[in-house]
């Protein structure tokens, strides 16, 4: 039996040495899936969602992740969402992108 944590992260992907005022909204949620005895704290899983999101978005040597954010949320903020533009998943963990920051 599991649990899901769920996440909604947002931060801007800047082309080196471009203004920081530039730069592409990356709005997503992170939903992974935790065992009901995981014992992982808020902060680890956190930083694994956070870790997740770089690996799907694999910047590159040229750009960079600017002013990002994470927190948990719940089931109801996802849906609020709206649709995903796309949508990845990378082992049990869904990560949907949005266009709407």
């Amino acid at each position: 039996m599991s649990e899901h944590a769920l996440f909604e992260y947002k931060a801007k992907l800047i082309n080196t040495p471009h203004i920081e005022e530039r730069g592409e909204l990356i709005h997503c949620s992170i939903k992974m899936e935790v065992g009901l005895q995981d014992g992982r704290s808020q902060e680890l899983l956190e930083q694994e969602a956070g870790d997740l999101i770089l690996f799907a978005l694999n910047p590159g040597p040229h750009r960079r992740i600017s002013h990002s954010s994470i927190r948990e949320v719940d089931e109801k903020s996802l849906r609020e969402l709206g649709p995903a533009t796309d949508f990845h998943l990378i082992g049990s963990t869904e990560i949907c992108f949005y266009s709407s920051c």
